[in-house]
């Protein structure tokens, strides 16, 4: 019980610091925009200058879902690189075609007719390819580190459930039926052998001993 609710609790957290975290990643760009003198709403924001997280986003959880446990954790590391450089390459031209789209039409609404003079194309192309890289490494590292954490949950209760038994099984011996059989044992042997009956209150003595100490760490 104790080890179910500390996986939701864990779970919780977890959803929370995702939450906050696109969160932050989705407005940072949107605050350095305005604080660079940019006169941008929040919705100019969300319909143009949020294709980027969004494609994050769409990237990180494409792997956190469904790549990593598909075929990650078993094993299938060739599908899992091919399929990541697929979906990088699909989402970054989405995103180059979305951004050379809203650029037109920004243009043209405001009557603009030359053309953009700026760095190359290729050079955005390329920064949105790795950056989508780190996020797919982001993302395996994350889910890495949860399953990390569901497997030594797992171990600990495996633990505890193996103790547990062990400790049961060790009741089990001490009950008052083995101990009155073993003691009857003991007086039979002393009218044949008393060195021997000696030695067995020893045994007896010795193993109740370890028993007892045995319970006592592990109740």
């Amino acid at each position: 019980m104790y080890e179910t609710n500390s996986l939701l609790t864990v779970a919780h957290h977890r959803s929370l610091i995702h939450i906050i975290g696109w969160g932050i990643v989705f407005a940072f760009p949107f605050v350095m925009m305005t604080r660079s003198g940019f006169t941008i709403t929040w919705m100019e924001y969300l319909r143009h200058g949020s294709i980027v997280p969004l494609s994050f986003l769409i990237v990180f959880y494409c792997n956190y879902c469904f790549l990593i446990p598909r075929y990650l954790f078993e094993g299938r590391i060739r599908q899992y690189l091919l399929l990541n450089i697929l979906l990088i390459a699909c989402v970054t031209a989405g995103v180059h075609f979305w951004q050379e789209y809203a650029f037109h039409t920004y243009a043209k609404a405001d009557g603009e007719g030359q053309r953009h003079i700026g760095p190359p194309k290729w050079i955005f192309i390329m920064r949105d390819f790795f950056s989508m890289i780190l996020t797919v490494g982001l993302s395996a590292a994350i889910r890495l580190s949860g399953r990390w954490v569901q497997v030594e949950a797992a171990r600990r209760e495996a633990e505890k459930s193996r103790t547990e038994a062990e400790l049961k099984n060790l009741r089990n011996q001490l009950n008052p039926h083995f101990l009155l059989n073993t003691l009857n044992n003991i007086y039979a042997l002393i009218a044949f052998d008393t060195d021997k009956a000696q030695t067995a209150v020893q045994e007896l003595s010795r193993y109740c001993a370890m028993s007892f100490t045995t319970i006592s760490r592990t109740s």
